[in-house]
């Protein structure tokens, strides 16, 4: 449909900027260690190793880029159908300010004011039952983000300023070929 004729058309612009991470859940019994490329401009990877029933989490600040609040309402959660080996489970909050961390944070939706920060907690869950064949994985690198801007309801796909990857077994091999000469 277009608009009618000399009225402006405007598309809907996400105003979510480029997100950076701010940490880890090192006490999950899933993380392993964090592995940054030693050249270019790649993603800082989580390494986790599978464990059943198991949960992790990792803090990422979203700008709001935008020139009105946004409100962050949520995650797309995957289906517990899902026959992977994780799935997203849920979406804290951070509502202290400029408190980069995991603590205190609920699911309560956060708003953003423009040019601010808000920052977000994407929970992961691993499946029941045993790994599908030592040596598989799994990698994550972005998440579908449920927010309101200027009244509108929205979901987009959202990259993520890291990669988190499950693996079955030790992931000292896999973490040691890519860090090690």
């Amino acid at each position: 449909m277009r608009p009618p004729h000399g009225i402006p058309f405007r598309t809907a612009q996400s105003p979510l900027g480029q997100a950076f991470a701010w940490g880890p859940d090192s006490k999950s019994p899933l993380y392993y260690r964090s592995v940054t490329p030693p050249f270019g401009d790649g993603k800082t990877s989580y390494v986790l190793r599978f464990r059943p029933n198991s949960r992790f989490r990792f803090g990422v600040a979203i700008p709001n880029n935008g020139s009105s609040p946004v409100r962050i309402d949520g995650i797309v959660t995957t289906s517990p159908d899902y026959a992977g080996m994780m799935r997203i489970v849920g979406l804290q909050m951070q509502h202290r300010p400029n408190a980069m961390v995991l603590a205190g944070a609920t699911a309560k939706p956060l708003v953003i004011e423009p040019r601010g920060l808000g920052y977000v907690i994407p929970i992961l869950e691993t499946r029941d039952g045993r790994c599908p064949a030592p040596g598989a994985g799994e990698g994550l690198d972005s998440v579908q983000l449920k927010y309101t801007y200027r009244g509108s309801h929205r979901t987009a796909n959202y990259s993520l300023p890291v990669v988190v990857g499950l693996y079955c077994g030790n992931p000292k091999s896999l973490v040691d070929s890519v860090v090690t000469p």
